[in-house]
């Protein structure tokens, strides 16, 4: 990190993570061959093993701060990584090389099991009942109940079909042995009425699957959580919207 600017700065939690507002706990490095996102190392004590600057946070013009931080070590034929950082652009294809003098301290360090996340893929239709997440091997589809329900109903509309058959479709082109089919309400109302509302959708929703799958071999498993795992602000009526869903999830 180099002050360029011709004022004093603070430099904290712009690249760390909450808690931890010295280090670059928030940068991360991302293998594009194997589709896998690399978090930083944590050493034992739940602390990131990485640098903090702490004391130096008070930069002036000119004022330089080295940086550095461990992650898992790659796969022997990843030549080349993505480091991303909250606060800057992407530094691509940066090359992996040997440390020619590794510091111990470092290297032989204790650490915990390391996190590597597959990367997802979210794409949300704004106009229609469709959103999707793709990993590099799974896809979930996620159906607006709004769309496929009336107010309060389980019984599927007749604009459904479009949409489920654009599932089935995807689910006969895939090579999934097996459907996960999780129904989700709002907020609105309470668990009584919300949890078996949700696996009713989700049951309606696989009956209809099993009709418009035509390739053998497909099982399904039905489940409803009610107002649990939003993915929307529940204060908002978009939030809602979006948190009022049936999801299909099935190996690529």
């Amino acid at each position: 990190m180099t002050n360029k600017g011709s004022d004093n700065i603070q430099f904290f939690n712009a690249i760390s993570q909450p808690g931890d507002p010295m280090t670059a706990q928030g940068a991360t490095l991302v293998d594009m061959v194997n589709e896998e996102r690399y978090r930083p190392l944590m050493l034992t004590n739940d602390k990131c093993h990485c640098s903090s600057w702490s004391g130096q946070e008070a930069m002036q013009p000119g004022d330089v701060i080295d940086i550095w931080v461990a992650f898992p070590e790659p796969p022997d034929d990843v030549e080349q990584m993505t480091v991303t950082t909250p606060a800057t652009p992407d530094f691509l294809d940066i090359p992996v090389t040997e440390a020619s003098d590794p510091d111990p301290a470092i290297a032989d360090a204790a650490v915990a099991e390391p996190t590597i996340l597959p990367l997802r893929q979210f794409q949300e239709n704004v106009d229609g009942p469709i959103s999707r997440e793709d990993s590099n091997d799974e896809t979930t589809v996620m159906l607006s109940s709004d769309v496929l329900f009336d107010l309060n109903e389980s019984e599927l509309t007749s604009e459904a079909d479009a949409a489920l058959e654009q599932v089935a479709q995807e689910v006969d082109g895939s090579e999934a042995s097996t459907v996960r089919i999780d129904g989700y309400t709002d907020n609105s109302g309470n668990d009584a009425i919300n949890n078996p509302l949700s696996e009713d959708r989700a049951a309606a929703v696989e009956e209809r699957l099993k009709e418009l799958v035509t390739r053998d071999g497909v099982s399904y498993e039905v489940a409803g959580h009610g107002s649990s795992d939003p993915v929307g602000d529940n204060s908002t009526e978009e939030g809602r919207e979006k948190n009022r869903r049936v999801t299909v999830t099935f190996e690529k």
